[in-house]
C-alpha cells in the first residue's frame, strides 16, 4: 500500500470522526422562555390573548409538567376563540414523547368539538404547529403559523 493511499484513508476516517462529533454536539437551548416569548411576540401579534398559568395548562392538556424548566401558556378566554401559543422549555434531559402526546390528543378533541358547527375555528386547528426544537416545544393555533414557525426555529 502507497503512502498517498494510507494519507488519504487516515483523511476519511478523521473526517467521519470530525462529522459525527460535531453532529452529536449538545442541542439544548441557553435561551429562556421569556426570552423565546419576547422575540415572537415582537413580531407576532398576541394582543388577543391573555397569560394562563400552570394550573389552566395542567386543566386544558393535563401535561406533567414535572418534565418542564419553564413554561408560558398565552390563550383566549373567549369560547370561540382558538388561537392559543404554548411554550415549553424541557429540563436537560426530559424527554417530550409524553407532552406532544397530551397535546395532539388535546388537539383532536377540540377539532371534534368545533368541526359540525365552527368551521373557520375547525380549520385554523388543522393547521397547528407543534415542534420540539433544542429543548423547547412549541405549540400553537394560529393563522400566523408560518411566521410563528420560522421564527421559533431560527431564535431557539
Amino acid at each position: 500500500m502507497n503512502k498517498h493511499r494510507l494519507f488519504e484513508i487516515i483523511c476519511v476516517v478523521f473526517l467521519a470522526v470530525f462529522i459525527a462529533l460535531i453532529s452529536s454536539g449538545d442541542s439544548y437551548s441557553d435561551k429562556t422562555v421569556d426570552e423565546v416569548c419576547e422575540a415572537l411576540s415582537a413580531e407576532i401579534d398576541f394582543d388577543s390573548l391573555i397569560s394562563m398559568d400552570k394550573n389552566e395548562i395542567t386543566e386544558e392538556f393535563d401535561i406533567d409538567l414535572s418534565l418542564a424548566d419553564s413554561f408560558l401558556y398565552y390563550a383566549s378566554d373567549a369560547v370561540m376563540n382558538v388561537e392559543e401559543v404554548l411554550i415549553i422549555k424541557l429540563k436537560e434531559d426530559a424527554r417530550s414523547d409524553q407532552i406532544k402526546e397530551k397535546i395532539k390528543e388535546r388537539v383532536t378533541d377540540k377539532q371534534l368539538l368545533f368541526e359540525g358547527y365552527a368551521p373557520e375555528q375547525s380549520d385554523l386547528l388543522k393547521n397547528y404547529i407543534l415542534c420540539e426544537e433544542n429543548g423547547f416545544i412549541l405549540y400553537a393555533v394560529t393563522d400566523e403559523w408560518a411566521d410563528l414557525l420560522t421564527l421559533f426555529t431560527a431564535y431557539v
